[in-house]
């Protein structure tokens, strides 16, 4: 995922946040539906600093969150020495070199609080009593228990006894991976689709790009020879009419995807 939003993505965000549609937009702003299309979906489309401002009222966000300016978009009274911060993480916060929106993410999920009490419980040693307290408890039973019998160590029992022993720093591994697992995967899943998310050299993305450019396309040979030389790295459009029939032959004899694309026929086809 990105760092910063673009303006025409803080645009749609907040209007979706609000389930508004355009037109219910329009009502309100008084800003034309065509117009809110485009500072949503156009970056080369220039916002006027009338829309900017009556957009910002709207929203109750300030116009520098709008424009890029700042992740905060809201007001915020409130000193910077309230939140407990120290000069070093300012720093690496300001750095540049974490991705501060993901780290927003990160600590506004819900799990985030459950994971951070975890780490707590752990650093400060909290559980720390409680689970010497059961392991000697545990240790004991098992010991009276091989006097009594003189039950040797590879018991099943007695290593039942001995497995219910708990590591401490193995156990809170464990909890605090799974805490930061969860989160981490839901934040991944909220992100699938995005074009910035994944890998930048993904040959899926071209073959998407394909389909999306010719899913209406009466011509599914060209898409689908398209689609292939993105995947081969070849230019078809730079081959001779024969090389091309080559090609065409064993699309039209092998390729599956290509017959899925082109127009049904028969029965149940009106």
């Amino acid at each position: 995922m990105k760092s910063v939003l673009t303006i025409q993505e803080r645009l749609k965000d907040l209007r979706v946040e609000r389930n508004l549609s355009l037109e219910e937009l329009t009502k309100e702003t008084g800003i034309s539906s065509s117009a809110l299309s485009s500072y949503e979906n156009n970056e080369d489309k220039d916002i006027s600093l009338n829309s900017i401002i009556t957009l910002a009222g709207f929203y109750k966000v300030s116009t520098d969150y709008l424009l890029g300016l700042t992740e905060i978009n809201k007001s915020s009274v409130s000193d910077i020495s309230e939140l407990k911060l120290d000069d070093e993480t300012i720093d690496i916060l300001k750095s540049g070199k974490i991705n501060t929106r993901l780290l927003c993410e990160i600590i506004k999920h819900e799990d985030f609080v459950k994971f951070m009490s975890d780490v707590e419980i752990y650093v400060d040693g909290f559980a720390e009593m409680q689970i010497r307290n059961l392991n000697s408890y545990v240790s004991v039973l098992r010991n009276n228990i091989q006097a009594k019998n003189n039950t040797d160590d590879s018991e099943h029992y007695i290593k039942t006894l001995k497995a219910c022993e708990i590591n401490e720093t193995d156990y809170f591994s464990r909890l605090i991976s799974e805490d930061i697992t969860k989160i981490a995967k839901t934040i991944k899943e909220s992100h699938r689709w995005d074009k910035e998310t994944g890998d930048a050299n993904n040959p899926l993305k071209d073959v998407i790009n394909i389909v999306n450019e010719y899913k209406n396309s009466p011509d599914p040979m060209k898409a689908t020879l398209t689609t292939l030389g993105k995947q081969l790295g070849m230019n078809f459009n730079k081959m001779v009419a024969s090389e091309v029939l080559f090609f065409k032959t064993l699309v039209e004899k092998y390729s599956s995807v290509y017959r899925s694309m082109l127009p049904k026929k028969g029965r149940g086809k009106k």
